[in-house]
């Protein structure tokens, strides 16, 4: 799967702009599988998309004090106002893939692109992993990231990014 064409066709973005984008979101990954299921596992995934270096580069620098997912939490509460509110509150108690969320709205945001765009990039984003990693690996990444999916992989009923921006 062409993951930088997907993201430039689907999103509008040049080249440059779509593999940033996409590195943005790959490092997003690898940082959650880092932190939640070890370093083993993250190095899985850069050895099965070597590319992704390349892309995280070309990705626009994340704001200063980022502190990982919970950081992009805590920025989004304090940015955003009342639209923090409205999605803080579509998460209910689970904070932990509300962290996951806000950093991919962080993320988007870099790139003038509104929150709604995160149901275009989770699905695609999800088939570029599926085409790439071995079942196994992709059914540990969705253990830890349920919001790449419709349903949520843990069943805690969010929809994943689509429920969160598509059924508003």
């Amino acid at each position: 799967m062409d993951l930088i064409g997907q993201l430039s066709q689907q999103l509008g973005l040049d080249g440059t702009q779509a593999q940033g984008l996409a590195g943005g979101l790959l490092k997003l990954v690898q940082g959650t599988v880092k932190e939640k299921l070890g370093a083993d596992t993250a190095n899985q995934l850069g050895q099965a998309i070597p590319e992704m270096d390349t892309w995280q580069k070309a990705a626009p620098p994340a704001e200063p004090e980022g502190g990982g997912l919970m950081g992009a939490l805590g920025g989004l509460m304090g940015g955003q106002g009342g639209g923090a509110g409205g999605l803080l509150g579509a998460l209910g108690g689970a904070a932990a893939q509300g962290a996951e969320v806000a950093a991919v709205v962080s993320l988007l945001g870099r790139f003038n692109l509104d929150a709604s765009k995160a149901t275009l990039v989770a699905p695609l984003l999800l088939d570029f992993l599926k085409s790439r990693l071995d079942p196994a690996l992709v059914g540990k990444v969705l253990s830890v990231l349920p919001l790449l999916t419709g349903g949520g992989a843990s069943g805690g009923g969010l929809g994943g990014l689509g429920g969160l921006f598509g059924g508003r």
